[in-house]
């Protein structure tokens, strides 16, 4: 009788199956030839871009009308300028909503629809930022935004 012999785990050699590793290379080469086909006929599609004298104009920026209000909840308008800094002057107004009367008498019932910003120093007391948004909503602004700043400059 013939013994067999049998093989330790150690003396089988791996073995890669190659089967599905074919399959693979092939699956590949069959999508970039498609693509590659698709691409050109991409190519021979005729596009009509537009002319230039077409083009749409650029969208007209809306008119911003600011005010501020300083540390204390005083009320502050820009002057016509600004000062060598590039920054806004303001000036002490008494009056909000007599301030936002005389502007709309001036501009026209067109600055209403447009946007309406506060600048609000950072400690000015909330309820004096509240105070101005309402009076701002109560002449009929639409449009009102409150904006924190570090500091404002005071009236000069």
């Amino acid at each position: 009788m013939r013994r067999r012999r049998r093989h330790s785990p150690a003396t089988d050699e791996a073995e890669v199956p190659l089967s599905p590793l074919i399959d693979c290379v092939f699956l590949l080469l069959i999508f970039f030839l498609v693509t590659t086909i698709i691409k050109r006929k991409e190519k021979q599609i005729q596009v009509n871009m537009p002319e230039t004298a077409s083009a749409v104009a650029a969208a007209h920026r809306e008119v911003t009308m600011v005010i501020g209000l300083d540390r204390h909840g005083g009320v502050l308008a820009p002057e016509s300028g600004t000062d060598a800094d590039g920054s806004i002057v303001w000036q002490p107004v008494a009056d909000l909503a007599a301030y936002l009367k005389q502007a709309v008498a001036a501009n026209g019932q067109d600055v209403m629809a447009q946007p309406l910003q506060i600048n609000a120093h950072r400690q000015t007391p909330f309820q004096q930022a509240i105070d101005a948004l309402d009076i701002c909503k109560l002449q009929g602004f639409s449009n009102v935004s409150v904006k924190i700043r570090p500091a404002l400059q005071e009236s000069r």
